[in-house]
């Protein structure tokens, strides 16, 4: 929630006198003159409480307070009137005032409402994360799973995050992070909006020159969009600026093992956690990847085992997600390569060589050509380019029959 406090008044010793007695609180408070500067500060994107006068020149409280809830209705307002003015204080409660306080009043009065305010403000946000993590975990696209306070914290940080901050995922390999900044992009996203990619080796790579025209190139046409730059460790953090900046773009995501200072200094910065990290949310992430891999190959899911979680959940994931997808998806394509008994940490790191990751891609690559083509061996062969010989040799190498895919 934005701790942020907001104070409107004319009179510099009553700031003064507000300001400081909000501050030996222990809370930050940010002191405006006028409605009118007011209104052109405060990120009405990022509710806050409001504390303003009533009779202020140019525009009074009311009609500040009236225009700041009809950009957000969260923003807890309280306003400060007159003694005795009754009128005015209905009015402001009416057309929408958390609170009033009549002048003067104590520093234990102004405390209370303003600590009852940000109460009820948490509440609000409360319920718009709630809402917001639900219609993003059951829409159509790419979803955080997870229920790890470190996976809460960080739904909830992207979910309140404002639409044009630029957000850096930090993690190490397969922890996430293109799903990371994907949610990110989602949760802001207009119907013509886009999740442009870059890679940040490619653009540190480029000259001055080259690398604006790229940017412009690569947004021309796509104003609402945000630009999601992986590799991150590689670029410079000038580039990182002017891609912050550059006004063809609504918002700027970054991604890696890591990135200099500067540029982390410009953008908010999650830091995602390995598998190990999270332990349980292992047993969420493998059913749904087993599931999502039989309900892309069309085939029954296969029925997975208390016994089975269990030593999912207790063997090393060195690669994080991706290397849990991958065991995930050989599961559900070759049930009869388990049971599970047989399947130890070593067999685990034995996915990992490059014959493992080749074979099982190979495997994939041919189901889904088999799949698609209801088994007609010639269109496979044409979409995949080989040879016969060669298309018959995989075939039985991976003990795949093509009459197992006819309608």
């Amino acid at each position: 929630m934005n701790d942020l406090i907001y104070f409107v008044d004319d009179e510099p010793h009553i700031r003064d006198a507000v300001s400081q007695a909000i501050m030996i609180e222990g809370l930050t408070v940010t002191c405006f003159p006028n409605a009118i500067e007011a209104l052109r500060e405060i990120d009405v994107q990022t509710p806050a409480v409001v504390i303003t006068d009533i009779h202020m020149p140019v525009m009074d409280g009311l009609e500040f307070m009236k225009t700041l809830l009809s950009k957000n209705a969260h923003f807890q307002v309280i306003v400060l009137t007159g003694h005795g003015d009754v009128k005015t204080a209905v009015e402001a409660m009416k057309a929408g005032a958390y609170d009033f306080l009549e002048k003067p009043f104590s520093t234990e009065q102004l405390m209370k409402s303003l600590n009852n305010a940000k109460d009820k403000l948490l509440l609000l946000q409360e319920n718009v994360w709630l809402k917001k993590e639900l219609d993003m975990q059951t829409h159509v696209g790419p979803k955080m799973i997870g229920h790890s306070q470190a996976m809460v914290t960080i739904r909830r940080t992207i979910i309140s995050s404002t639409p044009n901050k630029p957000m850096i995922f930090l993690g190490k390999e397969g922890t996430g992070r293109r799903l990371a900044a994907q949610f990110a992009h989602d949760i802001h996203a207009t119907p013509d909006s886009e999740l442009l990619i870059a890679s940040g080796y490619d653009l540190s790579e480029l000259s001055d020159e080259a690398f604006t025209k790229s940017i412009d190139y690569l947004t021309q046409g796509k104003s609402s969009s945000s630009l999601y730059v992986h590799s991150l460790e590689y670029l410079p953090a000038d580039r990182w600026d002017k891609l912050v900046q550059h006004p063809g773009l609504k918002r700027v995501l970054g991604a890696g093992i890591s990135a200099c200072f500067d540029i982390q200094n410009t953008a908010l910065v999650i830091h995602l956690p390995t598998l190990d990290e999270r332990k349980e949310d292992i047993a969420p992430l493998y059913k749904h990847f087993v599931r999502y891999s039989a309900s892309r190959y069309q085939l029954q899911p296969p029925q997975i085992t208390l016994e089975e979680i269990n030593q999912v959940t207790q063997m090393s994931w060195p690669e994080n997600i991706k290397q849990l997808r991958q065991f995930a998806e050989l599961r559900a394509l070759k049930p009869a390569a388990f049971p599970m008994s047989e399947w130890s940490n070593e067999r685990s790191i034995e996915l990992q060589s490059m014959t493992q990751r080749t074979e099982h891609f190979e495997y994939c690559l041919l189901f889904d050509a088999l799949q698609r083509h209801k088994g007609k061996l010639k269109e496979v062969q044409l979409e995949l380019n080989v040879s016969r010989k060669t298309l018959y040799d995989k075939l039985k190498k991976h003990q795949l029959d093509k009459t197992q895919f006819k309608a």
